[in-house]
């Protein structure tokens, strides 16, 4: 059963911060973003294979982490196609054999076991591409991952699912009606848990740091009906004996996720925004917000660029006319702090 995170933090009438530990309304985080060059959306690769072309030879050449170093010469085109074929045949088997009852199991404690080589990440993208909802070309998934609910799990191109990476999209045989989306380019870290039974949505060119937690259901320590009434954290107790809520969390792109930081339903956190290690967020996060303290997340500055881009000059005029300049004197790291 996927269980939702004991937490009483996001209980009623337990949340109580000052205003000025309050996160600012949005109308600063859409000033800084004009500040920034965001390059356009690139097309991600689609089809049925686990891997592109470009992939195979990349990773045949030793970059596929450098893809600016790839050579696509006639003679590398011929010997990744030659490859390319073979996998697809034995990416069919793999698929076919994970979807028949009994052997798919084995199929399954062999790809989340195996070592971590070419081997081991194909077996695992073949499995994986014939149990999730969707999965893109050219992702890597570790080992150990494990993925509860997989037919509410969806998940882009390009991207990399860490060890031991946990995802739990709900049960529907419970009543639970979850569902976990990632977009592209997306590296999620080694022992972080998705847990979707309110629903999770994670945007592209996101980074959630090891151990990171996102939690779209939690228990309470009241009953907003009756918060008299005594009831237990435990999500095995009656359900007359506890209370649950549930609310989809929302993680828009070039979002950076610190070392076990915790998210709690409900909350969204805008582009660009920077979350320090072991912060819990418990409301929404404004875009370009720097979000840090322990152990509740609070605003302690913005994510700002250091000058701006000549790409944005041009963008913005492509006649010069646009002065390219430092935005302030802040050097650190391009985090501003709050009292400026």
């Amino acid at each position: 059963m996927n269980e939702p995170q004991n937490h009483p933090s996001k209980s009623a009438g337990n949340v109580s911060e000052s205003n000025a530990t309050r996160i600012p309304s949005e109308s600063r985080g859409e000033a800084i973003e004009r500040l920034w060059y965001i390059r356009p959306p690139t097309v991600p690769r689609r089809g049925w294979l686990v891997y592109s072309l470009d992939f195979i030879i990349a990773s045949l050449q030793g970059c596929a982490t450098n893809p600016e170093g790839l050579r696509r010469t006639t003679g590398w085109l011929i010997l990744g196609s030659i490859v390319r074929f073979f996998a697809a045949i034995a990416q069919a088997v793999l698929m076919l054999l994970s979807l028949i009852p009994v052997i798919s199991w084995f199929v399954e404690i062999l790809a989340r076991t195996f070592t971590r080589n070419a081997a081991g990440f194909f077996l695992r993208s073949c499995y994986w591409k014939a149990r999730l909802r969707t999965l893109g070309q050219d992702t890597i998934i570790d080992q150990g991952v494990d993925i509860w609910g997989a037919r509410y799990v969806s998940i882009g191109s390009n991207c990399h699912l860490d060890a031991y990476v946990r995802f739990k999209a709900g049960e529907r045989k419970h009543g639970q009606h979850g569902y976990i989306d990632i977009g592209n380019h997306v590296h999620i870290g080694p022992g972080a848990l998705i847990a979707g039974r309110g629903g999770i949505t994670i945007a592209d060119y996101v980074s959630l740091s090891a151990s990171v937690r996102l939690y779209s259901a939690t228990n309470t320590i009241e009953r907003p009906d009756d918060p008299g009434l005594l009831i237990s954290m435990s999500h095995v107790a009656p359900p007359d004996r506890q209370h649950t809520i549930e609310a989809p969390i929302a993680i828009e792109s070039y979002v950076f996720l610190g070392m076990k930081s915790c998210v709690l339903p409900g909350v969204r956190i805008g582009r660009g925004a920077i979350i320090h290690a072991n912060c819990e967020l418990t409301r929404d996060v404004p875009a370009f917000a720097n979000i840090g303290g322990l152990p509740r997340g609070r605003q302690i500055g913005w994510r700002r660029p250091r000058r701006t881009s000549p790409l944005l000059s041009q963008k913005a005029g492509g006649d010069g006319t646009t002065e390219s300049r430092p935005t302030s004197g802040n050097t650190n790291n391009g985090l501003e702090d709050a009292s400026e």
